[in-house]
């Protein structure tokens, strides 16, 4: 991101977190389809009658949040290539002035990029282990292959895209955590990792003690002190080393809306919403954002603790000094 973007994304975070009182990241989940069959998520297993919202009513839905303030859209799901529009909606939001990201297993990344790449500020990939462990993780034969020549034409179409591979570490991954490191050092793209989210009676045997994970974590720091291309901040691998609570601001600086327009604060790893607020149509966002009961609900999210993932965790905790350390990031 070039200097001047940089800027300009830290003036409007700034300016809507302490002069406007508003979140400045705004999480959309355009399907909630997918085309993997995880051992670690079960969000595959879901059967959705309900229509997705069209490519129009998106677009409404993106003026309208830019318009109460949210500067950064993250598009995740279920997996968000599956939207044959997502080239228009990325291309809708950036004309809006939003910095755009998006969460994808990578699955059809090779033959799509070049449709939506090019209106992508940040491409995360999902890699959950080297060649084969990754494929049985995710239940889809060939994955891991696909992945990478998906990363290599992200790159070509887009070389200003900022790509990391995001791999969730438990048992079947855990022994090679230098190794993924190495991977992302040969495509010259970044990695974070973080722990698996617990979602109880389907990846419990996946889940790492709590010595194994310390472990885990502890080697992850050291990585990134020995300047392997690990994109967690030191201030993160901490919380998910140590593995006590952390402060979340996740329910004051974010929304999030679903593949119906239903809007919420957060969810669980099931994908069940904490708190949730009404359809978009009808919401006055002014007015929600600066609700008593708004704040409240962020307070009580602040000791939720459900997850680390590292959007999360990068800014838990004493919020002024995690949004520096973002916007210094930005820079790199």
């Amino acid at each position: 991101m070039v200097l001047r973007d940089s800027v300009r994304l830290g003036f409007d975070i700034g300016s809507e977190l302490w002069l406007h009182r508003r979140p400045f990241l705004l999480y959309l989940k355009p399907t909630p389809r997918c085309d993997c069959r995880c051992l670690t998520c079960n969000r595959w297993q879901e059967r959705n009658t309900e229509p997705e919202l069209s490519t129009g009513e998106i677009r409404l839905l993106l003026a309208k949040f830019r318009r109460a303030g949210c500067a950064v859209l993250t598009l995740w799901g279920g997996e968000p290539t599956l939207r044959r529009d997502l080239g228009d909606i990325l291309a809708a939001a950036k004309e809006l002035g939003f910095r755009t990201s998006i969460c994808t297993n990578g699955g059809s990344l090779a033959s799509k990029a070049e449709f939506f790449v090019p209106d992508l500020d940040v491409l995360l990939c999902s890699l959950d282990g080297l060649g084969s462990v990754h494929d049985e993780v995710r239940g889809v034969p060939g994955l891991f292959d696909r992945v990478l020549a998906g990363i290599d034409q992200a790159r070509r179409v887009h070389p200003g895209c900022d790509i990391k591979i995001w791999t969730s570490v438990h048992k079947r991954n855990v022994d090679q955590l230098q190794q993924m490191a190495s991977l992302a050092k040969e495509l010259d793209v970044g990695i974070e990792f973080f722990p698996l989210s617990p979602i109880s009676g389907y990846n419990d045997e996946l889940l790492l003690s709590d010595a194994e994970r310390a472990a885990a974590f502890a080697e992850v720091r050291r990585l990134r002190r020995n300047n392997w291309p690990v994109r967690n901040p030191d201030r993160a691998l901490s919380i998910m080393e140590q593995g006590g609570p952390m402060a979340c601001n996740f329910g004051r600086i974010s929304i999030h809306v679903d593949h119906r327009g239903k809007v919420n604060s957060c969810e669980d790893a099931e994908g069940r919403p904490f708190f949730a607020w009404g359809s978009w149509e009808g919401l006055d966002l002014d007015q929600l954002f600066k609700s008593q009961e708004f704040r409240d609900v962020a307070d009580q999210l602040r000791n939720c603790n459900h997850c680390r993932l590292p959007c999360a965790v990068e800014l838990a905790g004493n919020l002024p000094l995690a949004l520096a350390g973002m916007f210094a990031r930005t820079l790199d």
